[in-house]
């Protein structure tokens, strides 16, 4: 049986190529051939199969052998190209030899057919192994750049088959980079894949798969979980081994732990993200004190953009406040090596002054030698308001306190004397100053009682309950019926009361201890309460009456009720009863009467401080929102 031969004839003439294939035939050949006539033909002979040799005629029909040879070599098929013709001359032969051909042959005399074949086919197959020896070489070349070039805590091999992982070995260095052994990863194969994070397997399944394809592919970078439980960053570079044929027999994987390098890449991006939003304005300077990054705080504080502000000394902020002295000494301590932190004023891009805290940090190199300075800047204009308001309010303060212990010092020091009354008083301020007051008086057979709220809590109320304490002391020189002193008092004050926006509730009351009558009016205030122990019932001894300030000539209501011995008198302002609870809601009057009526046994004064620590456990505190005032008499 011949030799087998795939020959691609381009011939229009059918006779013409079976004298070839016969020709072939006497020559030990098998030939399968094909013949082609057209440049579409040719073109989807050598896509569709392999061929061994192309024997072409010179002319043909809208085609020629020189197109067929050039269709040949543009498709990168290394073929020998004969040329067969019965009108060629010897100028148009060297021409086709010059064009790539590799022998001619005259029709009629194709003697030299075979031995051409042979020849050229020879050298086609030493033209492929050279190819492929060459390939090789700088495939092994690329490969042994890479395990030069790359920087590899270890290297693990891991072994193909057929396209199918059979072996892989794991080079000693794993057990430092991986926790684990050669032995270990031989016990179990799939170790190292059951090592990368799941969120990592998916580039690394691919990155095999390139390496299967034959691709060229790059290092990669991923996470592995260390035996220890710790997660590692490692480089992954893979360099492929192939056999002589082509086929990918094995790769080498080259590992290099980058942890620390990740590790500081983190941190270094961390520190970027931080002084970009630090809410501090931050200048890095060289050791020259030239800017060369400003952070958005930098331009928001000083209005100078970053463009602005680069390669510039930062003296374009000073304000010329200070003398050339301090500047000195700054910037001797930063040369120095030393960190300076106080304070300064500087300029604002739109000319406005503002004190600012400022550190200065000299950053060196390895060498202990400057290279750059940090600058970090605090505006401290509101930090200064709040101290001198601070000074300010603490000089207010003591203002308030000695204001306090005079307002106080004109609240009776303690309740006169009264035979068969047990009596006492107590004012509590929400604030430095209030505007409650109360007030007994003892005139012979009488004793008149006031207690008043005057409304706010500021220092104008404070000034009104003075004026209205004079007021009232010197209107009992004359007046002694309840609705008297109240009409007097609210023709008096109204004009002060009308340019101070401010109004007064009050109780006056007056007792006669021979007959003992209570006669009692009320200016829109808490009607005082009247408690009888036998019958344990309370009253509420109110009158009709506007509150004081509102109009001039007002008149009041007078009512009297009959004293019993035993009988209670409590006088007190809203703060008592508008006391709100830890949900809201207000102490009320109704708790106010169970104090009353649970704690009366005891004296006067016990009282007023049993209603006091009932208030506070009511609103889980020792202040109250409102002052707070209270007058008690027993009468025994």
């Amino acid at each position: 049986m011949g030799k087998p031969l795939r020959v691609l004839i381009v011939e229009d003439s059918e006779d013409d190529a079976l004298l070839l294939i016969f020709e072939l035939r006497r020559g030990d050949y098998t030939p399968v051939a094909r013949r082609v006539e057209s440049v579409e033909a040719m073109q989807q002979a050598l896509c569709e199969e392999s061929w061994d040799v192309v024997i072409s005629d010179y002319v043909l029909p809208g085609f020629s052998g020189l197109e067929a040879l050039k269709l040949v070599r543009r498709s990168g098929l290394d073929l020998p190209f004969i040329v067969v013709s019965g009108k060629i001359g010897e100028d148009t032969a060297v021409q086709a030899m010059k064009e790539g051909a590799n022998d001619y042959l005259i029709k009629g005399n194709i003697s030299r057919l075979v031995p051409a074949i042979e020849r050229e086919m020879q050298e086609a197959e030493v033209r492929r192994k050279r190819r492929e020896a060459e390939a090789a070489l700088v495939r092994s070349e690329r490969r042994y750049k890479k395990l030069v070039a790359a920087v590899t805590d270890y290297i693990y091999t891991v072994s193909i088959d057929q396209g199918k992982v059979v072996k892989t070995t794991h080079g000693p260095g794993c057990l430092t980079v991986t926790g684990y052994s050669n032995e270990e990863y031989n016990e179990n194969p799939f170790l190292w894949y059951q090592m990368i994070l799941e969120e990592d397997r998916p580039a690394v399944v691919r990155l095999t798969a390139e390496v299967q394809a034959g691709e060229d592919i790059p290092s990669l970078e991923h996470r592995i979980r260390h035996k220890d439980g710790s997660i590692r960053w490692v480089r992954n570079t893979i360099v492929p081994r192939y056999s002589e044929q082509g086929e990918l027999i094995a790769y080498d994987g080259l590992i290099s732990n980058i942890t620390d390098r990740k590790r500081a890449e983190e941190s270094l991006r961390l520190q970027s993200v931080a002084l970009e939003a630090a809410a501090n304005a931050i200048a890095i300077t060289d050791n020259q004190g030239q800017v060369i990054w400003v952070n958005p705080a930098f331009t928001q504080m000083t209005g100078y953009t970053p463009k602005e502000s680069l390669h510039r000394d930062l003296s374009f902020l000073k304000s010329d406040l200070h003398d050339p002295a301090f500047y000195l000494e700054l910037r001797s301590t930063i040369n120095a090596g030393e960190v300076w932190h106080g304070e300064m004023v500087n300029r604002r891009k739109d000319g406005t002054l503002y004190p600012e805290e400022q550190t200065i940090t000299p950053v060196t190199d390895d060498t202990g030698i400057i290279k750059y300075f940090v600058c970090i800047k605090q505006d401290i204009t509101e930090r200064k308001e709040a101290e001198q308001a601070l000074l300010e309010n603490a000089s207010l303060v003591k203002e308030l306190e000695i204001a306090k212990q005079i307002q106080l010092s004109l609240l009776p020091d303690a309740p006169p004397a009264l035979p068969g009354i047990d009596c006492a008083g107590r004012c509590v301020s929400a604030t430095h100053i209030g505007g409650d007051y109360y007030d007994i008086f003892a005139n012979r057979d009488e004793v008149g009682m006031v207690i008043s709220d005057v409304s706010g809590h500021s220092v104008g109320a404070a000034l009104i309950m003075v004026e209205t304490r004079s007021v009232l002391r010197a209107q009992l020189q004359t007046l002694h019926r309840p609705p008297q002193v109240l009409s007097a008092l609210n023709d008096l004050l109204h004009d002060d009361l009308t340019r101070a926006e401010l109004f007064i509730t009050m109780s006056y009351l007056c007792y006669h201890t021979r007959t003992r009558q209570l006669h009692y009016t009320n200016a829109g205030h808490p009607p005082p309460l009247l408690y009888r122990p036998g019958q344990d019932s309370f009253q509420e001894l109110d009158a009709e009456g506007l509150i004081i300030g509102v109009k001039k000539g007002v008149s009041f209501e007078e009512r009297s009720i009959q004293i019993e011995p035993g009988d209670l008198l409590f006088l007190y302002t809203d703060g008592i009863t508008e006391t709100e609870g830890a949900r809201g809601e207000l102490f009320g009057t109704r708790r106010l009467q169970t104090i009353l009526a649970r704690e009366h046994r005891k004296t006067a004064a016990g009282l007023i401080e049993a209603v006091l620590a009932a208030l506070r456990a009511f609103n889980g505190g020792s202040t109250f929102r409102d002052d707070i005032s209270m007058l008690v008499l027993k009468f025994l």
